[in-house]
């Protein structure tokens, strides 16, 4: 038998009260996490776009405690960081100041995140008409050929292989030329991809009149955001899309991106290429990683946001085929083909898909190229634009490929260091 002694009852005593302490302690810092981690922060995108709108128009971004962030309306300063790479930043800005294009704009999107890698307006004359890269005054022009392919892809009405007759050239687009042949003689065919690779008018016009109807080209574009506003922690325009009329020829304009009333910003670009990159996944593209006021209250951290499944992710990759043969054999190839010596050794796959036509807000001459490049897990979506009043200076399809090198570098340098060996 167990006799307890004094020393015995105390001992015991004083381990009960350490366990009730414990446990006390435990359960208040489960509630004080809990209630911490379910609270929201204040600050939401809007909130965000508002507080940057003045900067970024001039192509600045705050450092800390130089902003007011508004919401409900109070006022707090805080310190921004943004998600830019900086590398690449800097890179398309010296390629633009070098080559001076009259207008400029440069956006680059990480697919998987939806965060923006770089985001950069020019001016060569340094007048103040906003950031270009949000503003939707820009024909899309055949970069609409993109949605015309999706749609004819995804609704499984074509496939990269599929064999177009047509008549004409290929850049220009007339009414004849979109009927049945009379004569045989001067018929041409061609695939898909090679239709999108050289960006032939007549063959996607006729998509849009004979394979794609209507209302799926009109899907399809708001699938990649045309007459949406995206959701993002910048003032950006929303792209816009419509049918000026009921005739063949109208729909083969809007088809083809051979008209000036389908209007796009870069950013929307970066963001449809992203699409495209991410196996048809859309993510919510922002500028802001972090927001923390200054006051040290609840903070903002960005996270990676859905928008949804725009297309299908067998369609994405045969988009991407299609856009890999632009750069290969397409109207990028020139552009492309330093890099593409070096790339295909390295494996990193590149695409894209170039748009010209006259715009006149601002007026000369448009050049876009829209496109991506991807390596395992690491990949970016990204807009060029380019506007020329009267000489052409660089082609958008070449700063492309400039960003893409500098992204990366690491695994072209690579490539570049075995074949100086080999040749030792």
């Amino acid at each position: 038998m167990y006799i307890y002694s004094a020393t015995t009852m105390k001992q015991r005593r004083l381990g009960s009260f350490k366990l009730i302490a414990f446990l006390a302690v435990l359960i208040f810092a489960i509630s004080f996490f809990a209630s911490s981690g379910n609270k929201k922060s204040p600050y939401s995108k809007r909130a965000i776009a508002q507080s940057l709108t003045a900067a970024v128009s001039k192509n600045e971004f705050p450092p800390a405690g130089e902003i007011e962030l508004s919401e409900e309306n109070e006022k707090t300063l805080g310190q921004f960081t943004y998600t830019l790479d900086q590398d690449l930043q800097e890179t398309l800005i010296k390629q633009f100041e070098s080559y001076k294009p009259d207008y400029g704009a440069f956006v680059a999107i990480e697919p998987k995140t939806g965060a923006i890698r770089a985001l950069f307006s020019y001016t060569r004359n340094k007048k103040d008409i906003g950031n270009l890269t949000l503003r939707a005054s820009f024909p899309a022009a055949s970069v609409f050929k993109i949605v015309t392919a999706a749609a004819a892809l995804d609704k499984k009405k074509a496939n990269p292989e599929t064999v177009i007759s047509f008549t004409g050239a290929n850049h220009t687009l007339y009414r004849q030329n979109l009927k049945p042949p009379k004569n045989q003689r001067w018929v041409r065919k061609m695939r898909l991809r090679e239709a999108f690779a050289r960006s032939v008018n007549t063959v996607f016009g006729k998509l849009g009149i004979y394979t794609v109807p209507k209302e799926d080209l009109n899907h399809y574009a708001e699938q990649f955001q045309f007459n949406k506003d995206i959701p993002v922690d910048l003032p950006v325009e929303a792209g816009t899309f419509e049918f000026l009329g009921e005739d063949p020829l109208s729909v083969a304009e809007v088809a083809s991106g051979f008209n000036r009333n389908v209007l796009m910003s870069p950013l929307q670009g970066a963001v449809m290429a992203g699409a495209i990159a991410n196996d048809g996944l859309m993510m919510e593209p922002f500028l802001v990683d972090s927001f923390v006021p200054n006051d040290a209250g609840v903070a903002y951290q960005a996270k990676p946001v859905p928008m949804g499944q725009v297309i299908s992710s067998e369609t994405a990759r045969e988009l991407r085929s299609m856009m890999q043969d632009t750069v290969r054999v397409g109207t990028s190839r020139k552009s492309f083909r330093g890099l593409a010596r070096h790339s295909s050794k390295a494996e990193v796959e590149m695409g894209g898909k170039t748009g010209s036509l006259t715009g006149n807000n601002p007026k000369g001459k448009y050049d876009w190229f829209v496109g991506y490049a991807k390596k395992g897990d690491k990949s970016l979506g990204l807009a060029v634009l380019t506007i020329h009043e009267e000489k052409w200076t660089v082609k958008s399809s070449y700063l492309a490929s400039k960003a893409v090198e500098q992204y990366f570098a690491p695994d072209l340098e690579a490539v570049k260091v075995r074949r100086k060996k080999k040749k030792s």
